[in-house]
């Protein structure tokens, strides 16, 4: 977001701007430490799994384990998720600042703006028919664990809702503070 401005991040003037800038901080850190827990835990349970698997493909006839095909497919799909999540929330994105900066600091702020309210209103729209679709894949279960196959679209639908949250919370602190003002993550962090 930083697009070239030099323009120092500005305080919030008055009680309900720090108050609404204190809850969007404190949201972003909430979505920060949850996404923190699910790459952790998937990433780790991920490898375990398939560890084990490679293991159980050497000592047993069968030829591994059956359950070590099917966590992974359910896992994943959270995994990346929540990497996506904290992408988006770090700036870690794919952005055209050609435009941004052409505009200088006030114009290249109503630029970011309006980006990110088409991604908020295209968010809002996928995490929709993401719980449609989830809704459709219930009726699938898997072969040996018997799930439900709507957990990646419960997935999907977790990180448009996020990204979406993610995107406003950096609107409201654009508006608020300027375009240095973004929630910062360190990748060393994540």
């Amino acid at each position: 977001m930083s697009a070239g401005f030099n323009t120092p991040p500005v305080e919030p003037q008055g009680s309900a701007q720090r108050t609404t800038l204190a809850a969007v901080n404190l949201v972003d850190r909430v979505i920060t430490v949850v996404c923190r827990y699910i790459v952790l835990a998937t990433g780790i349970a991920l490898t375990v799994i398939l560890t084990a698997n490679v293991f159980a493909r050497y000592a047993f006839s069968a030829g591994g384990l059956d359950v070590a095909q099917e966590l992974p497919e359910r896992l994943f799909p959270w995994f990346i998720v929540a990497g996506i999540i904290l992408a988006a929330q770090a700036g870690g994105h794919v952005a055209v600042e050609w435009l941004i900066g052409r505009a200088g600091p006030r114009g290249g702020r109503w630029v970011i703006l309006l980006g990110n309210a088409i991604v908020i209103v295209s968010y809002a729209f996928l995490f929709r028919q993401a719980l449609v679709l989830a809704e459709i894949a219930k009726i699938e279960r898997s072969p040996v664990l018997q799930l439900s196959g709507s957990h990646g679209y419960w997935a999907m639908a977790m990180a448009f809702a996020l990204v979406g949250v993610v995107t406003l919370c950096q609107s409201v602190r654009l508006l608020l503070i300027g375009a240095e003002s973004r929630f910062t993550l360190k990748y060393e962090e994540i």
